[in-house]
């Protein structure tokens, strides 16, 4: 473990230990997958942290650390442009750019999900309204911020499903279905720290996929594996990959 993992450890823990001593809720920023797989794999805290993302299949999210239920510190915003009519075709990395372009931390801003020259994005409460009146341009693009509740989109998450046969429920197999890549290329993922399996670091290529785990895999996207217990002819197993668009 490096110095900054231990740092980053501490921190958690003594969020917890707030929280608990003072009876009182403590929360972190957006986390990464590498910060959420330290937490949820070496956390020894005296209150377990619960991760929020916003919606189902978030991939950054923030730690919540109390011992009854509370709202989160985080909101909706919807950014577009001022005149569709004139816009550009803005992507991921253009209002992400933009949004940090402000002078704001990743850690403040959770997911962005983009459709139509039209993100929206989940941030810190604490941000909000400075987004809001700050972030007037995209590109050369015009652009207003507006609060939403969560989108209806998000809270139903479409899905490509690919049906194949691997030989075996193998991390490595199932990626390289999932993502047509060769045996030799999901292993290369694997071992070089690309892939969670639940928000957990996973380096085993051989690792067994069990039904209803969610894979990310850096670059490349988010699926959930479904085992349909079933063997093809050749004896292989079927199995079907529901993967985030």
């Amino acid at each position: 473990m490096t110095r900054e993992e231990q740092m980053l450890l501490k921190h958690f823990n003594d969020l917890s230990e707030r929280a608990y001593y003072q009876n009182r809720p403590c929360f972190t920023d957006f986390l990464d997958m590498n910060a959420q797989s330290l937490l949820l794999q070496f956390f020894k805290g005296p209150i377990a942290p619960v991760l929020y993302g916003g919606y189902d299949f978030a991939e950054r999210k923030i730690a919540i650390f109390s011992e009854t239920p509370v709202d989160s510190p985080v909101c909706w915003l919807e950014i577009g442009p001022t005149y569709p009519k004139y816009a550009e075709k803005l992507g991921h990395r253009d209002f992400l750019g933009s949004i940090l372009g402000l002078g704001l931390e990743r850690s403040c801003i959770g997911d962005l999900l983009i459709e139509e020259s039209t993100a929206r994005v989940l941030c810190l409460e604490r941000v909000r309204d400075f987004i809001i009146q700050e972030l007037t341009q995209v590109k050369h693009t015009n652009v207003q911020a507006k609060v939403i509740e969560i989108p209806e989109r998000v809270a139903r998450p479409k899905f490509e499903t690919i049906c194949g046969t691997v030989n075996s429920l193998r991390l490595d197999a199932v990626i390289s279905l999932a993502f047509h890549l060769s045996r030799s290329q999901s292993c290369g993922l694997i071992e070089s720290g690309q892939v969670y399996i639940n928000s957990r670091l996973n380096t085993s290529n051989g690792a067994t996929l069990k039904d209803g785990d969610m894979i990310s895999v850096r670059h490349k996207g988010k699926f959930i594996f479904s085992d349909s217990k079933n063997k093809s002819k050749k004896n292989k197993c079927i199995v079907e990959i529901h993967k985030y668009v």
